[in-house]
């Protein structure tokens, strides 16, 4: 029995012994990872930037999780948070600059960190560097202490994930098809809209802030949505790579916003049209364009030029969806063809 209850103490000593070299070890951390993937830096920015996606390439502590997300899934402000057998976490954008850097603050059973991710453009590509630092629970420390230390736990993530983002994005931006339909008559309807100047390579990052804008628009004034949000070219100078355009969302019925809202309700009247399907991500709206155009010339359509083209947006982020599994419809007006 004295042996017994000697080895009880010295087990309990061990234990204690243990416990108080683990909470007396460092706290903070930083650990930096970086990667090459062969992706503009815009089309990183914008997947990175999209909360939706990180379940399809982030290493959770978790091997099943639960993620719930704001109702803007991008920008400062936004977050998506976890529950799992590991515990809960929430990471929020504190800030980020477009097409260079993302700055998100994550809560990790009370545990805090910052990651910074920077973007840098290389050569054929997008040089991602991760930043990651913070502080230790007692059981990320007894974690980090079985499996060879903080750095090296830590560090794996990241690597892991960063190789899961480039075969990720790799998969999401180039996975694509684009079909045509043919002729059809498109519908006239009531819709609002927001109209502004764009560069070409700002254009999603605009209607992604613009389309909640006037879905929240609507909300508060009680008006009823019709239908998928979309995209009036009405003009486009692709020398200079600029656009004006209008972020459009159509509504049930006619309504008169005050003089001087940015919001206004106009009619889209129904017209004859070439229609074009984009199944993927919005990098190849311009081989959908040289799709419905192609389609014109060899049918000897005769493009209606009085009539802008006309971009809905029937499955995207706004769905939750990643880019892969995003469906953009294009109609392009042509002039009616007269039986007599």
């Amino acid at each position: 029995m004295k042996i017994l209850k000697y080895l009880f103490l010295l087990l309990l000593l061990l234990s204690v012994g243990g416990s108080v070299f683990i909470a007396t070890q460092k706290s903070n951390f930083t650990t930096v990872k970086s990667i090459f993937i062969k992706t503009s830096k815009t089309s990183v920015y914008n997947y990175l930037n999209d909360n939706n996606n990180y379940k399809d390439w982030y290493v959770f502590d978790s091997e099943s999780i639960e993620l719930v997300y704001s109702k803007n899934t991008s920008g400062a402000g936004s977050y998506f948070s976890w529950s799992g057998t590991e515990g809960e976490g929430k990471t929020t954008v504190f800030s980020s600059i477009e097409n260079d850097s993302i700055v998100q603050k994550t809560d990790l059973d009370g545990a805090l960190s910052e990651t910074v991710w920077k973007l840098k453009d290389t050569i054929g590509g997008t040089k991602v560097i991760c930043i990651s630092k913070g502080e230790m629970s007692f059981s990320n420390k007894l974690h980090s202490f079985l499996n060879g230390g903080v750095n090296k736990v830590i560090g794996r993530k990241l690597e892991l994930s960063l190789k899961n983002l480039n075969r990720s994005l790799d998969y999401e931006l180039n996975t694509y098809s684009v079909s045509s339909n043919g002729v059809v008559f498109k519908k006239g309807f009531y819709y609002l809209k927001h109209t502004i100047n764009t560069k070409l390579s700002r254009l999603n990052y605009n209607v992604k802030i613009l389309i909640p804008y006037l879905i929240n628009f609507s909300n508060q004034n009680q008006i009823i949505i019709s239908g998928k949000p979309f995209v009036i070219y009405n003009s486009i100078d692709e020398s200079k790579e600029i656009t004006n355009i209008s972020v459009c969302l159509p509504i049930k019925r006619r309504i008169f916003t005050s003089s001087g809202s940015d919001i206004i309700c106009s009619e889209l009247e129904g017209y004859t049209s070439v229609k074009t399907t984009l199944y993927g991500d919005y990098s190849h709206r311009k081989k959908a364009w040289k799709k419905a155009k192609d389609y014109i010339n060899k049918n000897r359509e005769t493009e209606e030029k009085s009539i802008p083209i006309l971009e809905v947006y029937n499955k995207s982020s706004i769905d939750g969806l990643s880019p892969s599994k995003w469906q953009t419809t294009l109609y392009t007006a042509v002039q009616p063809r007269y039986i007599s």
